[in-house]
């Protein structure tokens, strides 16, 4: 083991002999940075040599820990345990650049030396804060980049364009800053700050990402506004910034922000004032600011208080007297003030009126009775009762319009209303009714009733009966009597105030029942119905009234000389509000609706889309303020309802009147018996005297009568509904099904079937009986349709009843022809075959026609087809795509020129905000018109005189059927909006819809 150690020493001893030390690293110069650490080993290659020690620059001996040493510089001895070589080593912490310099390792008079340079390294002094900057557009941007390092530390700047140079409108500070003049949108991106030592070699970078920022600008700045008082009004402000601006609203120099008062909405945009006051007029801030800038732009608000009118008076004047009336504001703005009077529905002009004795004015102010200056005056003079009512003075201003009411009452002698009060009433014993009277005066005059110049106070029952008085203290009473024998007197009452006293007379009269109908024969009889036909009694009409008017007829019949007597009940007029045709009332609202209600469709007859009285009679004179709009039951009665009685003339008999109650059928008889039946005319008074009895000898059994077939329009194109009557008469036995043939025919008016008409049956079961219903389907579009229907019983089948219709469509498509088609067919003087070879050759030119116009135009179509395949032509698709390659070439530099158009369009923008343009501001709405409500003179009660409380006729739903057996027919709702009627004619729909639906 000592061997082979002799000879290593041999050989260092040999391969050291020129250097006896050996310095660790093997560097001249050792870079350390300040603040740093660093190592280094001296070794005596002599192996027999002493100890190396180290000798800082200032000559001092480094030596170990506790013996010389310190914490930042000090030295260890070591000795290799393989080669037996002494070596020392130095450290150094927290290296000063003071300690820079030479450092010398000696041993047995030998030295080798190191320098150590200590450098101050490149940091980044604000690096967080520097790493995101931002410049102002349009001005000189600086980048910063803190560093600290040696003197000689070289800085350079990579941009987003790339290396940047110092010149032009880049600038490298003495601080390692980068300043940019005219910051442009090209200029935003990333930078690299780079920082580094040139004889170390060593660099420290900061990656720095630049916004380019834009001084906010307002582009639409508030606006002026006018507000009414109490409401709300909001101001808008909307600016170009970048980034986004933030928004803020000052009132002068204070920031809005009282939550209760102002609501700010949409990022800031909006600015709301709520219940706004007068002292909100002022003028409102918007101002915009981003860390670029800011800018203020200002609008002002100008709140417009309403008008509140002068508090309304009610005067009290005798008639020839003089009144006038003051139009005038107690708070509100009188710039563009207006004030007017308004008499009911009627504006009333400045100066004298049509009638001269209303005068409007404008007070000036002067002179012992005139009003405030620019307050309006309404003077009338020499009054009348005519005059009495309110007059309206309207105010209106920007802030809005108000009104006030003044009231002139005239105090005048009482004057009777004939329109509601009763003149003469026919009565009869046991029936109540009212005798009504209303008067005009002022003060509201009190009634007094008479009967015979007796007076009647509270209830009489010795003089009148049992009458009973009931006053409604607006100079209006009623006396309700239950009439008795004795009550067939006249009757008055006084109107009384302090001015008058005026008698009005009415005429209490008897009433009759009518007299007998006369010529009462049978005209016609079936197997189970007899018709019969008779004429009024004489004492019908104007000439007496005391038989009042004709509600109905009664007949009386039975099998001959049988005790049991039946009864039927035909009433003959509808309630007001119907409408009467045939023996079936319907509402009057579906009168004139284009739908047929009536059996005769006299329900859409006479119809006049101008008239204000649909469905009724319209009286071309008004009687006062009565409604001129008769029933049309009363239409040639006999009886004169309309002041000039037009209702009764020649005219109106030809266009309403129908002879619709003379003629009636009893059904529902037995086959081949004798009837005996009698006629009595009914009135409000009950049934009228009894014609004599007449006999008729019902048929025997037999085939039914014919159906009744309802003419309606189809609802849908391929499909019609078949609806009709059953027969009146089954010819003694029942009805066991409906037989239905239709064929195609020619026209509209056909009388017999087409070719190959279709038989089907129809079922007797109906929901909605005596209505029945069948639907035929797969019809043709624009086609003529006949159609006859049977009814069938165990006695034979019944007469056909008949239809013509036509399905909506196209033209009418003609029946097919009973003549087959052949050879021998020819269109005018041409064969067939003749006129097909025309049409075909024309269609083969005009195809080669277009095929050229193709080529030439388009290159297309098959001329070109050919030439590209066959020909060698270029396709225009190869023509196409050589075109886009190159256009794709041109566009390949469009790219550079997008940053410089969006600068281009910010300029145009900034500038058009910052030029100091007057932007048109929009204009305010203008006030709406106010909305009058109507004014009416004072209301009167709503008197009913001489009506008979058990006249009441039985109604129905929707149809109100005078006879015992009703008569159906096709029905649609018009719709009405009248609330007394909604709730019965949705159920009416409903019921109508389960009918013929």
């Amino acid at each position: 083991m000592l061997s082979w150690k002799l000879v290593l020493l041999a050989l260092y001893a040999v391969g050291f002999s020129d250097a006896a030390l050996k310095i660790e690293p093997i560097y001249p110069t050792f870079n350390v940075p300040e603040y740093g650490s660093a190592t280094t080993t001296c070794t005596n290659m002599d192996l027999f040599g002493t100890q190396p020690e180290w000798v800082d620059p200032y000559g001092q001996v480094v030596g170990p820990a506790g013996g010389g040493g310190s914490n930042d510089k000090q030295v260890s001895f070591h000795t290799n345990p393989d080669t037996g070589l002494k070596y020392t080593r130095m450290h150094l912490s927290n290296i000063l650049k003071a300690a820079s310099g030479g450092y010398v390792c000696r041993a047995d008079g030998e030295t080798q030396s190191i320098n150590i340079n200590v450098y101050i390294p490149v940091t980044l002094v604000n690096e967080d804060a520097e790493k995101s900057q931002w410049m102002t557009y349009h001005e000189s941007g600086s980048l910063l980049c803190t560093m600290r390092g040696e003197a000689n530390t070289v800085v350079s700047w990579d941009g987003p364009n790339g290396p940047i140079t110092d010149g032009g409108r880049y600038l490298i500070t003495d601080m390692y800053g980068l300043t940019i003049d005219n910051v442009t949108l090209n200029d935003e991106g990333s930078y690299n700050c780079r920082g580094s030592i040139p004889d170390i070699g060593v660099a420290t970078v900061l990656t720095i990402q630049a916004d380019v920022y834009m001084v906010p600008k307002i582009r639409y700045p508030p606006i002026n506004k006018n507000a009414t008082e109490g409401t709300s009004a909001f101001f808008t402000c909307e600016a170009i910034g970048e980034p986004q601006p933030d928004y803020t609203w000052y009132d002068g120099s204070e920031a809005l922000e009282d939550p209760a008062k102002y609501l700010i909405e949409e990022d800031g945009k909006r600015l709301t004032i709520l219940n706004l006051e007068k002292d909100d007029q002022k003028r409102y801030t918007c101002q915009v600011s981003n860390p670029a800038g800011y800018d203020r732009r200002d609008g002002v608000l100008t709140v417009d208080i309403p008008p509140t009118p002068t508090r309304a008076v009610t005067q009290e004047k005798d008639e020839r007297e003089s009144v006038t009336f003051f139009c005038d504001i107690m708070r509100g703005d009188r710039e563009n003030l207006a004030l007017q009077f308004k008499r009911y529905e009627k504006w009333l002009p400045m100066g004298v009126q049509v009638d001269s004795r209303i005068v409007i004015q404008q007070e000036t102010g002067t002179g012992p009775d005139a009003g405030q200056p620019g307050s309006l005056s309404l003077t009338i003079t020499d009054i009348h009762r005519g005059d009495e009512g309110d007059y309206t003075c309207f105010a209106r201003n920007n802030g809005g319009y108000a009104m006030s009411h003044h009231f002139l009452h005239v105090r005048y002698a009482p004057v009777i209303n004939l329109d509601y009060s009763t003149k003469k009433v026919y009565s009869w014993i046991g029936h109540q009714l009212n005798l009504t009277c209303h008067w005009y005066g002022y003060p509201v005059p009190i009634v007094y009733w008479f009967v015979n110049s007796q007076p009647l106070v509270g209830t009489i029952g010795d003089v009148a009966g049992n009458a009973t008085i009931y006053d409604f203290n607006n100079g209006s009473s009623s006396l309700f009597i239950d009439t008795k024998d004795s009550d067939f007197r006249p009757y008055q009452c006084d109107g009384r105030n302090k001015f008058g006293r005026v008698r009005h007379h009415i005429q209490f009269e008897r009433a009759y029942p009518m007299k007998r109908p006369t010529n009462v024969r049978a005209i016609s009889a079936s197997s189970t119905a007899i018709q019969i036909s008779f004429d009024n009694p004489v004492e019908v009409g104007a000439d007496f009234p005391e038989y009042l008017r004709i509600l109905g007829y009664v007949i009386g019949y039975s099998e001959y000389q049988q005790p049991t007597e039946m009864y039927e009940i035909i009433q003959n007029m509808c309630e007001p509000t119907a409408f009467q045709c045939g023996l079936l009332c319907i509402e009057k609202e579906r009168r004139c609706d284009n739908f047929m209600d009536c059996l005769d469709n006299s329900d859409e007859e006479n119809c006049n889309p101008q008239e204000d009285c649909p469905g009724g009679f319209k009286c071309p004179v008004r009687d006062g303020n009565l409604n001129p709009c008769l029933p049309l039951a009363y239409v040639c009665d006999q009886q004169a309802d309309c002041v000039d009685g037009a209702d009764e003339s020649e005219e109106s008999c030809s266009a309403y009147y129908r002879p619709i109650f003379y003629d009636m059928r009893l059904k529902g008889l037995a086959p081949d018996r004798i009837y005996q039946f009698r006629v009595a005319v009914m009135n409000e008074v009950g049934w009228g005297e009894w014609s004599f009895n007449t006999t008729e000898r019902t048929l025997d059994y037999g085939p039914p009568s014919e159906p009744m077939i309802f003419n309606r329009e189809p609802e849908r194109n391929t499909m019609y509904e078949v609806v009709w009557l059953e027969p009146y008469d089954n010819g003694g036995s029942p009805i066991l099904s409906y037989e239905l043939t239709y064929s195609r025919v020619e026209t509209a008016d056909a009388k017999e079937h087409g070719r190959d008409p279709l038989t089907v049956p129809a079922s007797k079961e109906s929901e909605t009986a005596p209505v029945f219903r069948h639907t035929l389907t797969n019809l043709e579009r624009g086609t003529f349709y006949f159609l006859e229907l049977r009814a069938v019983s165990t006695w034979g089948k019944s007469s056909p009843g008949t239809l013509n219709f036509r399905m909506p469509g196209g033209a009418p498509i003609p029946p097919p022809s009973n003549e087959p088609l052949g050879p021998g067919l020819r269109i005018g003087d041409l064969p067939l075959a003749a006129f097909i070879g025309i049409v075909v050759g024309s269609f083969l030119v005009i195809l080669i026609l277009l095929d050229c116009l193709c080529y030439c135009t388009n290159s297309c179509g098959l001329t070109m087809c050919i030439c590209v395949h066959l020909c060698g032509k270029q396709s225009p698709e190869a023509k196409e795509e050589m075109e886009a390659v190159e256009y794709s070439a041109a566009m390949s530099t469009a790219g550079n020129r997008m940053a410089m158009q969006r600068l281009k369009d910010f300029e145009t923008e900034s500038h058009a905000v910052s030029d100091g343009t007057t932007h048109p501001l929009t204009d305010l709405s203008t006030l709406p018109a106010p909305i009058y409500g109507d004014l009416q003179p004072p209301s009167v009660p709503s008197i009913y005189s001489g009506m008979s409380a058990s006249a009441n006729h039985p109604s129905y739903r929707g149809y109100m059927y005078p006879s015992s057996e009703p008569t159906y027919a096709n029905s649609d709702l018009f719709d009405n909006t009248d609330p007394r009627y909604r709730n019965e004619k949705m159920e009416l729909e409903r019921d109508l819809k389960n009918i013929f639906s």
